[in-house]
């Protein structure tokens, strides 16, 4: 009882400062909560959140579940007290403080009836003139340039979200009783939770982005404490460096000698242009294409018996809603607590319909079929979909609420290349290529991550760099590089999958004859997503 109610307790103070990840898990009385992120407030959690590790590191007579609970907790205390007071993320960038008031689950998600989740989007719109206020008393003077002009995209972006989305999303409630008043209390607070957001976006372009810096990088020794933090890894960031650089070259090799097997005249990015994103569907039958994609995927992964499909449920294929389509394709899954909106989506972008042929032609490409199966491998099955079957049968408490970046995304950008490895496409060279090329951004991610914060890579650089190892046009790669300045851990991705396929080796010798794929993948997910080095030892005798 004493362990189960410092659970309640640290995850009370973890929940005050994120009360949209509570949302996002289905704990419902979180909704509409905006967080206090003034000083007095933060420090008063931070506070509690470091009497609840003490109290954690002084129970002893733990059994086993409840000592892998506690290690978990501890790290993510100790991440959340490194980010707010080493990282200080609440006064270096402005993003956090923007996404806070994201209406965006309570649109997309039919948990409760439509007039009750209006309630909710108005409840938490209604506190962005406080939340914006304190983000302006919180920022530093100076700003990082990249950070603060994605700080004022991202508020743009927002701003028309709620202004154009949220009310056209409940526009069926004016037809309910009393449904007009509360719609028009809706419009209300949009228009000014819209118009805040856009003069937060004005305060940052005149008294930040003039006197912006250059001054991203955390420093080398902030990112090695970020690896141990949030994935319990001690390694020298130079032995992480060689690590990333040696993936990056194997399959920048084996890009390039796969396309040369496709077409040996042609640069290796030109036989991808011509020989892959030239297969893709028709404009209009991008969610048809997909839906009987998934489930050719799925079938492989039965019938090869990869992995347990804890469910017959199929995830639903739905074009991605328009205040969403800044991503080709997404996964939307229900929390371990969701009762009612229990639904999975599996959204693909389609090409607008007011696009001319020529743009439309531009983003089919992008969003060709092999690039397609790929990421579906990586969005559904047996990626973050079957992830999440899974991690909803986890065994405590703590194992349904956190977790691991490296992990949950090394998992899915694992399942990429094992499904190659096991035939997928039955060895077709273009489904590989397209396999490789997704796998060269997240290298270039993981190189760009430890070079942009701790051995002073320059956004130009970084730039160069994507356009020469992922084979990216300019604009891309610049915004993939931009992106590693305020997102250090976004080397998550290879670092996870790396780490899954040590962790498979090490398995596999130590299993001998008792080793099988589908079982080592079972026992892998059986704690939600963990850091990847407490599985190890979880797995290994």
């Amino acid at each position: 009882m004493i362990f189960d109610a410092l659970i309640d307790e640290a995850f009370d103070s973890l929940w005050a400062l994120e009360p949209g990840r509570a949302v996002y898990l289905g704990r419902h009385e979180y909704d509409g909560v905006a967080a206090d992120w003034s000083p007095g407030a933060v420090d008063g959690v931070l506070r509690d959140l470091a009497n609840a590790a003490a109290k954690f590191e002084g129970l002893d007579g733990l059994d086993a579940e409840q000592e892998l609970d506690r290690e978990l907790v501890l790290a993510e205390i100790g991440k959340t007290r490194f980010e707010w007071e080493s990282l200080r993320i609440q006064a270096r960038n402005p993003m956090p403080w923007i996404y806070l008031l994201d209406p965006d689950l309570y649109l997309k998600r039919a948990y409760a009836p439509a007039h009750h989740r209006a309630e909710m989007v108005i409840r938490l719109l209604d506190q962005s003139e406080r939340l914006l206020g304190q983000a302006r008393a919180s920022l530093d003077d100076v700003l990082a340039e990249t950070i603060c002009e994605w700080g004022i995209v991202t508020a743009e972006g927002l701003a028309e979200m709620v202004a154009d989305d949220v009310p056209a999303a409940f526009a069926d409630i004016g037809d309910e009783p009393g449904g007009r008043a509360l719609h028009q209390r809706l419009v209300d607070s949009t228009t000014a939770a819209s118009g805040a957001l856009r003069e937060f976006a004005e305060w940052l372009r005149e008294e930040r982005l003039g006197v912006a810096d250059v001054g991203y990088p955390i420093g080398a020794k902030a990112m090695e404490e970020l690896l141990e933090r949030s994935e319990l890894i001690t390694m020298p960031l130079a032995e992480m460096h060689r690590m990333a650089e040696t993936d990056l070259e194997g399959n920048l090799a084996a890009f390039r000698e796969v396309a040369g097997r496709i077409d040996a005249d042609l640069e290796p990015r030109k036989v991808y242009e011509r020989y892959v994103a030239s297969n893709h569907a028709e404009r209009g039958q991008l969610v048809a294409q997909t839906t009987e994609m998934l489930e050719e995927i799925r079938a492989f992964i039965v019938d090869q018996d990869l992995i347990t499909v804890p469910s017959e449920v199929r995830a639903k294929v739905a074009a991605t809603p328009k205040h969403l389509r800044w991503a080709f394709a997404m996964m939307d899954t229900p929390g371990p607590y969701e009762t009612e909106a229990t639904d999975a989506y599996y959204y693909v972008t389609p090409a607008d319909s007011d696009w001319d042929d020529a743009k439309a032609e531009e983003w089919l490409q992008a969003l060709n079929t092999f690039a397609l199966e790929d990421i579906s491998i990586h969005e559904a099955y047996p990626g973050h979909y079957v992830h999440f079957l899974h991690y909803a049968k986890a065994p405590t408490e703590t194992s349904r609420r956190l977790a691991s970046y490296a992990f949950t995304e090394g998992w899915a950008h694992y399942t990429e290349q094992m499904m190659w490895e096991e035939g997928f496409r039955e060895g077709d060279p273009r489904f590989h290529l397209a396999q490789l090329s997704e796998a060269l951004v997240r290298n270039c991610r993981f190189v760009c991550a430890l070079r942009l914060h701790a051995h002073d890579m320059s956004v130009d650089e970084a730039t160069d760099f994507f356009v020469a190892n992922a084979f990216y046009p300019e604009t891309p790669a610049r915004q993939e590089a931009e992106r590693g300045t305020f997102d250090p851990g976004y080397f998550s991705y290879t670092l996870g999958k790396l780490q899954i396929l040590r962790l498979r080796d090490d398995y596999r010798a130590a299993a001998g004859g008792e080793y099988s794929l589908k079982r080592f993948h079972d026992r892998l997910l059986s704690r939600g997503a963990p850091p990847v080095e407490l599985m190890r030892r979880v797995m290994l005798p």
